[in-house]
């Protein structure tokens, strides 16, 4: 229950990331915040992983700074590994 729980969560903020979040340039250009590869990639792990999780990963650069963000990530990584 708890994996299928996770699974919607992450499909459901992955599509609003891929397809709905973004930002308009003056030219009318809609920007999503994961370049909008939901619907080629979603359907295997292989898909999630690569340009979801791995593409992500970078904008993740919190180690050594003190923001509240990155505390949090930090804070959620270790509480994932002592469970």
């Amino acid at each position: 229950m708890y994996n299928a729980i996770s699974v919607v969560i992450f499909h459901f903020s992955w599509k609003m990331q891929s397809d709905v979040w973004g930002s308009i340039n003056d030219q009318g250009v809609v920007t999503h915040i994961t370049g909008g590869n939901f619907a080629q990639s979603s359907i295997t792990i292989n898909g999630w992983l690569r340009d979801s999780l791995w593409a992500q990963a970078s904008r993740n650069s919190v180690y050594g700074s003190s923001s509240a963000y990155g505390l949090f990530f930090l804070g959620c990584d270790f509480v994932g590994l002592s469970v």
